[in-house]
């Protein structure tokens, strides 16, 4: 069988040959043919083995087209984090102690998602020392931000894009309309705009709207963006994303996000999400309300799940994924013993930082 193989630190998954699985579809050892002697016997042995052999074929073009879409879905956790990180280089709080002594786990960078090859969501000021630890960023084409604060949109790294030796293609960032006038920021700055200018006609990166509501291609995915409950550095509602995988799953990437709005409510009513990468920046900090706007917690974000799942966005077979933690209440430690002493209606999963969904066990 041709599957990804489980790659090691610091790399993304290749296809490695499994002995023995897909030889034996493609190239069996014998085929059990009965000597008869008689002619119709053998046409019929060959119309026998004409019809295995196209059945072999297609099983064998399944397994890798399988592997392909394994290699092609990373979905890595570059960062976990929120926007001051764990441990908080400036605090000295018992979470962030405890992060600087257990290390691990409980250290997390701000928050950044490797969907593939080509797709992130967010690049933040982390995403320099995270691609030295879980992929590099060379064949990284598109950055789906989801709002314009420093720990998700860091135009620090459009000048690193700038300085490779090698890209040949601009790194185009899609922005909700809202959200583009964070460019126009840029523009009218005498302090960024200038050199924003010039990284774009230089050709190192690219700027394009998306619309809430409507769906794009965005390297080779369908893409939505839905308004989130969260307000960026310009103003804007953040954008979370809908999107289609290659291999048919869909997932619902919801931070910064808070209490949903109604409208987004109603656009994942009946979805039935595979997977949801849900915020839980306060996790057990008490007290924020039952719908808190802004960010949620974890309470509200058991809340959350339940709604979700009885309206059908959310079913047994989904997984949740909870991220983008902050230092206030609660060790990663403290809030996985809490997630799992709940019943939730389907797995919730704490991640960290280089988790790759599918390979958290």
């Amino acid at each position: 069988m041709l599957r990804a193989s489980r790659a090691p630190e610091g790399s993304f998954p290749s296809i490695v040959a499994c002995p023995g699985r897909l030889d034996n579809f493609l190239f069996p050892q014998r085929f059990p043919v009965k000597e008869t002697g008689r002619s119709p016997a053998r046409i019929c042995t060959g119309f026998s083995l004409l019809f295995r052999w196209k059945s072999r074929i297609m099983k064998g073009i399944t397994l890798i087209r399988e592997a392909f879409f394994t290699m092609n879905s990373n979905l890595v956790f570059y960062g976990t984090g929120a926007a001051e990180a764990i441990p908080s280089p400036f605090c000295s709080c018992r979470v962030c102690q405890f992060a600087r002594e257990r290390g691990g786990r409980e250290e997390r960078a701000r928050s950044m998602f490797r969907v593939n090859e080509e797709l992130s969501v967010d690049l933040g000021p982390d995403a320099v020392l995270r691609a030295m630890r879980f992929g590099d960023l060379t064949g990284l084409r598109h950055v789906l931000v989801t709002h314009t604060h420093l720990d998700h949109f860091c135009y620090d790294m459009m000048e690193v894009r700038s300085m490779s030796r090698d890209a040949k293609e601009p790194l185009v960032f899609w922005l909700t309309d809202e959200a583009f006038r964070a460019v126009e920021c840029f523009r009218e700055s005498r302090f960024v705009g200038e050199e924003t200018g010039r990284l774009v006609a230089k050709g190192a990166v690219e700027f394009r709207r998306l619309e809430y509501g409507k769906t794009e291609t965005v390297a080779g995915l369908r893409v939505t963006p839905l308004r989130g409950n969260h307000k960026g550095q310009v103003g804007e509602n953040s954008a979370n994303y809908l999107l289609e995988l290659p291999d048919g799953r869909t997932l619902y990437y919801g931070l910064d996000t808070g209490w949903y709005l109604p409208e987004t409510f109603e656009a994942l009513r009946g979805r039935a999400l595979d997977l949801l990468v849900s915020e839980c920046t306060f996790g057990l900090t008490p007290d924020r309300g039952e719908e808190p706007e802004g960010h949620l917690d974890a309470f509200s974000c058991e809340r959350l799940i339940r709604a979700l799942f009885d309206q059908g966005t959310l079913t047994a077979a989904s997984h949740v994924y909870l991220t983008h933690i902050n230092h206030y209440t609660s060790t990663g430690e403290e809030l996985a013993a809490w997630l799992a002493g709940r019943s939730f209606p389907c797995p919730v999963t704490l991640a960290w930082d280089g988790m790759r969904i599918g390979e958290e066990a």
